[in-house]
């Protein structure tokens, strides 16, 4: 049986409308995976620099006392007062060393966020900072 050339014009225009969403589906199922984990990516990335940036603010900070103690105590109020972003659970002071022989501070600080498209069994991820400055404040030898 031939067909007229009406015909096979609907055939092959239904045929290119289902083919379409065939594609589209299958692009759907790779490329909305990758978005969530982009934005999981970025999320990750912008917690790490604010970390960073919040270790070397304590880490100068720690840098103008004179003790250890000292340290710690400042340190542990800047975090007590340390306002939080949405993502973000919680802020830690894992480390801190003061080291009068070597007139330096290093300090470790962790930030725990909670990711925006959670995957089943890792809805948080810790990003970690060291950092070492200086200390610029000693009391003059009598």
């Amino acid at each position: 049986m031939n067909k007229t050339p009406n015909q096979m014009s609907k055939t092959t225009r239904r045929r290119s409308r289902g083919s379409v969403l065939v594609e589209a589906l299958c692009g759907f199922f790779i490329f909305i995976p990758l978005a969530f984990a982009i934005a999981d990516m970025a999320t990750i990335t912008i917690a790490a620099q604010a970390n960073e940036e919040f270790a070397e603010q304590l880490a100068r900070l720690c840098a103008t006392v004179q003790t250890q103690d000292n340290a710690k105590a400042a340190c542990r109020d800047v975090i007590r007062q340390y306002q939080l972003a949405s993502n973000i659970k919680s802020v830690n002071l894992d480390r801190l060393v003061f080291d009068v022989a070597l007139k330096k501070v290093s300090l470790t600080t962790s930030m725990v966020v909670t990711l925006p498209i959670a995957i089943p069994g890792h809805v948080t991820h810790t990003v970690t900072a060291s950092v070492t400055q200086p200390v610029v404040s000693f009391p003059a030898d009598q």
